[in-house]
């Protein structure tokens, strides 16, 4: 398994099939588990609008998202607030508890860090499902926040994918085709995921408790598939011998160390304000959906119902043109593609006006995609085995935190207020072109797998 690719320099669909099919049972975990997780991300809004309360009484003919108040401006505004805090907070906890799960992932095992958080989410959706299903529960914030909490303490999981497959894979030009296909099952598993979305969000639910719960059952199956289908293959886990158990503050104490050391380098320290500075646009994405519910007067649903084919063409371009990408020169792809991502989201400060203006760059945007697998090949190739889920995690951990700001500001009461139009509506897009339009192709989705 570990002699995964022999590069010959010849590029073809059929070869790249052949060479990967050692690797396939990872892949089919990792597209299940974005399912899940995809489906999570759009439940968010919708669950939280929900449990939205307030004095105005209900009208019979009018959809709200909440059965507790018939104010649907009130509702978004409330709703949307309390996304941003709350998916904030996850990020901001993932970002500082990454390096660590990282660190785990490199002394323990890849398997134990994936299947804690695996475990992390089951607990997660359940809270959701008791918040939304118990009475004596129904709308707590305590309980929310907890849930979002846990996931954020707990998921680590495209760092500990992109490891596995970097210790299976050798060279550069491996690891983009393997981050591709991974990256491209994400986008199958994200597209489905949207999909069902949009049928459950049709519905109008005013109870999510069963889904969290099906939900929560589903991911405890995925548990079961990585136990079967994820081997471990940190070198050190598989010896007989095991390392030398690690306690909490040699765990802390470790993490620092490591955590100067890489700070310390000049490439990551460049890399790294690169991918500050794109975070921090990147949190326009959380308000697209409550966008069109005020501005378009569209209905739940409807946004995920024209933008899911954003992931299938996500998936077209890491499938077919990540590989190719790869045997091209990484600087020349990852500016190639950030020069036309901004180009593409400038037309978006015209979104209050049509839909296309907001629907078009967003599904242009796809088209881009190709450069994720080849700017984390590139960041995995100039670090050693013993180190990549700590630079991916790193990498993570400042794209979060600058993520979790960007989502709360945008997600606010200054930015988005669904009860203006024309271009008072565009204060949030014209934000992003003061501080440079995040790269559409690399928009990692919102929630960091």
């Amino acid at each position: 398994m570990s002699q995964l690719l022999v590069d010959d320099g010849r590029f073809g669909p059929r070869r790249v099939l052949l060479q990967l099919r050692p690797v396939w049972h990872i892949f089919l975990p990792y597209g299940l588990l974005s399912i899940l997780f995809m489906l999570a991300v759009q439940l968010y809004g919708p669950f939280l609008r929900s449990m939205v309360k307030c004095a105005t009484e209900m009208e019979p003919t009018v959809f709200t998202g909440s059965a507790h108040c018939g104010d649907a401006n009130l509702v978004l505004s409330v709703a949307q607030a309390r996304e941003g805090r709350l998916v904030a907070m996850k990020l901001l906890v993932h970002a500082f508890a990454g390096p660590v799960l990282a660190l785990l992932a490199d002394s323990i095992g890849r398997r134990p860090v994936l299947l804690l958080g695996l475990a992390g989410f089951t607990v997660a959706f359940c809270i959701f499902a008791s918040v939304a299903g118990l009475p004596v529960l129904h709308g707590s914030q305590s309980l929310m926040s907890l849930s979002f909490l846990v996931e954020g303490c707990t998921s680590a999981f495209d760092v500990v994918f992109l490891s596995v497959l970097a210790d299976l894979a050798k060279t550069t030009t491996e690891r983009v085709t393997c981050f591709s296909v991974l990256y491209g099952m994400g986008a199958l598993g994200h597209a489905i995921a949207i999909y069902l979305s949009a049928g459950i969000l049709r519905w109008q639910l005013q109870n999510y408790a069963a889904v969290w719960l099906a939900m929560s059952i589903g991911m405890a199956c995925v548990m079961l598939l990585v136990l079967v289908c994820v081997p471990e293959t940190l070198p050190s886990a598989q010896a007989k011998s095991r390392p030398q158990k690690l306690t909490l503050p040699r765990l802390m104490t470790s993490t620092a160390v490591q955590m100067r050391y890489l700070v310390s380098n000049r490439f990551l320290q460049i890399w790294l304000t690169a991918v500050l500075f794109k975070s921090l646009a990147a949190g326009l994405g959380s308000i697209y959906a409550s966008f069109t519910l005020a501005a378009y007067d569209w209905k739940p649903g409807d946004w995920q119902a024209v933008t899911w084919p954003f992931e299938m063409i996500s998936m077209g371009s890491l499938s077919f043109l990540g590989p190719l990408a790869g045997r091209k020169r990484p600087e020349v792809v990852i500016s190639f593609t950030s020069v036309s991502g901004i180009l593409i989201h400038l037309a978006q400060i015209f979104a209050p006006f049509a839909p296309f203006a907001l629907v078009g760059p967003h599904l242009s945007a796809g088209f881009l995609a190709f450069a994720r697998p080849v700017s984390a090949a590139y960041l995995s190739s100039i670090f050693p085995a013993s180190e990549q889920a700590k630079v991916q995690a790193l990498a993570h951990l400042v794209h979060d935190f600058g993520i979790s700001f960007s989502m709360a500001t945008f997600s606010g009461p200054w930015l988005f207020r669904p009860h203006l139009q024309g271009w008072d509506a565009a204060r949030p897009f014209l934000s992003p072109t003061q501080i440079g339009t995040e790269n559409g192709s690399q928009r990692r989705n919102l929630w960091n797998l």
